[in-house]
């Protein structure tokens, strides 16, 4: 009875525990062999990012030779800082070789409705002519900074500069930044220099001027000095604060340019076109800046560059305006016909409020017609233009 009680359990085990019932030794066994264990880790919080703030440091290229000179001049500094909507944090004085200068802290970044500079832009505008004649160039130079003023955009400088044998003109001016909304901003520090001096006591007479250009246009300039050109005379550099963000900058406008269809047999019939062409702009509603003349085959023809206004959107920017041609169906046996029709249908549309800037006849005897250019705005004023 003992016996058959013996191989009963002997039995069991052996259908109760499979994973035995052959022989397993660590030297033998495949990965598969042993028995997996699942391992719990102990939860931990997730990790808690503090409130911080950065802080920046102002630093001068400024140098003092005595400790008691430094204090006034950070003081004053300070002010400026303060005044131009930076956020500061006090100032040291610091050793600069065996002279001294100072450092001041203040906060580069700022929430969304603080205290804060404008956001704006200095461009650069050159039309890309070359003029034989210096005279040429200047008067094409302070009629351009004229048109930049009638837009309502402030001129900080302009200035010929050699292309070859040739002159060229610059002008550098202010526009706003149309920064794309955010929970905040950056403080950045920015410099322009201009101007161009004999003298450097001449340059520093004229650094009151140019921080006045500042502020007439509502930019906090924080700092003037003389500095050297490359071609040994002396310019105007002026330190100024502007408000960003990372999203890029988005000047309010842009420069665009109107190739005319019209052509003439030589370039100061194509000058004398594109001068009385920029009344026709500025009577369409936009802003003309300059006109070139460009040759076109052996004749000549001009261009006109104006200002449009961006328009921001998911997607794209959508100019203000644009020119849009518009090419007439019918054809004429003589141009006299073509030019009357075309004469009619400038009329209507100009009394549309689609101004016209420029129209020419095509064609040739028994197959004469017409082209319209004009100026199509974004909203009411006219269909859309497309993002571009």
């Amino acid at each position: 009875m003992f016996k058959n009680f013996i191989l009963a359990a002997v039995s069991v085990l052996a259908l109760s525990v499979p994973s035995f019932s052959r022989s397993f030794s660590l030297d033998s066994a495949a990965l598969g062999d042993i028995p997996a264990t699942k391992a719990v880790e102990p939860s931990r919080p997730a990790p808690v990012t503090p409130p911080g703030v950065t802080i920046a440091s102002y630093t001068t290229d400024e140098e003092f030779s005595f400790e008691s000179e430094v204090k006034p001049a950070m003081d004053a500094r300070i002010n400026a800082l303060k005044a131009a909507g930076i956020t500061t944090l006090g100032g040291r004085v610091v050793a600069k070789g065996n002279d001294y200068s100072f450092v001041i802290d203040y906060l580069p970044t700022v929430k969304n409705g603080a205290a804060l500079p404008p956001a704006v832009l200095v461009e650069t505008y050159k039309n890309g002519a070359a003029y034989w004649l210096e005279a040429d160039a200047t008067e094409a130079m302070k009629s351009c900074s004229a048109n930049f003023r009638t837009a309502k955009l402030p001129v900080l400088g302009s200035s010929l500069y050699d292309v070859g044998n040739d002159n060229a003109f610059s002008v550098d001016y202010l526009v706003k930044n149309l920064l794309r909304p955010t929970q905040e901003y950056d403080v950045k520090f920015e410099s322009y220099t201009g101007g161009k001096f004999t003298f450097e006591s001449e340059a520093e007479k004229n650094i009151p001027a140019y921080l006045a250009l500042f502020k007439q246009a509502g930019v906090p300039a924080i700092r003037g000095k003389a500095v050297p050109r490359p071609d040994r005379d002396y310019a105007v550099t002026v330190e100024y604060v502007v408000k960003t963000n990372n999203y890029g900058a988005r000047p309010q406008y842009s420069v665009a340019r109107y190739d005319s269809r019209e052509v003439f047999p030589f370039d100061k019939e194509a000058l004398k076109a594109s001068k009385e062409a920029l009344p026709a702009f500025s009577k369409a509603g936009v802003s003309p800046l300059s006109a070139v003349v460009r040759p076109e085959g052996r004749d000549y023809s001009f261009s006109v560059d104006f200002l449009a206004g961006n328009i921001y959107q998911q997607g794209g920017v959508i100019p203000s305006a644009a020119i849009e041609t518009y090419q007439a169906p019918e054809t004429f046996t003589f141009d006299t016909e073509a030019k009357k029709a075309m004469a009619e249908k400038a009329a209507a549309f100009n009394a549309a409020g689609l101004g016209v800037v420029g129209s020419a006849v095509t064609g040739q005897l028994g197959s004469f017609s017409y082209a319209i250019d004009y100026v199509t705005k974004a909203g009411p004023n006219g269909p859309a233009p497309q993002p571009r």
